[in-house]
């Protein structure tokens, strides 16, 4: 790496942390990557000082739309790991809005909620610039599908095929 080149990770963390410290720069961000819903207020809930390059980029936050309708999102910044399955990511962040809930807020609090990645790299090698998966989370050991949260992978790599 080149001394006045920044490392794929510092992007991601310097991408997060714009969103995390602005809103005025998530709120665009979330319009783009959700402009079915009509939101006009985006929140970061994330402390803007915290960002570990040894950490996912993530940015946890809480939009609404021109109803006041509450929406709760967790924004991955960066593509997933060497030998790391993203869907299993995906889970666990699905996991963390349905236990966890987003600054305190139970998940049925939100009229949807949602998982972003923004990878650098396309997550499944098809060259869409979007994939979506919307529903439930089938459990393995009770054979139940139970609400979860909506997950969204943007492709940000310029140079796949299926882009204009």
């Amino acid at each position: 790496m080149l001394e006045n080149e920044m490392s794929p990770a510092m992007v991601d963390h310097l991408a997060a942390g714009i969103m995390k410290k602005y809103n005025e720069q998530l709120l665009p961000a979330v319009q783009r990557m959700l402009p079915e819903l009509d939101i006009q207020e985006a929140k970061s809930l994330d402390d803007p000082n915290r960002n570990v390059l040894d950490e996912k980029a993530i940015v946890h936050v809480i939009a609404r739309d021109k109803k006041r309708n509450k929406y709760g999102l967790i924004i991955q910044v960066g593509s997933q790991e060497p030998g790391e399955n993203i869907l299993e990511v995906a889970n666990a962040y699905q996991e963390e809005i349905i236990y966890g809930g987003l600054g305190g807020s139970p998940e049925k609090e939100f009229k949807a909620t949602y998982v972003i990645f923004l990878c650098r790299i396309d997550p499944f090698g098809k060259g869409k610039p979007r994939y979506e998966y919307y529903g439930g989370k089938y459990n393995k050991e009770t054979h139940q599908t139970s609400a979860a949260p909506n997950v969204i992978f943007i492709n940000i790599d310029g140079d796949s095929k299926g882009y204009a």
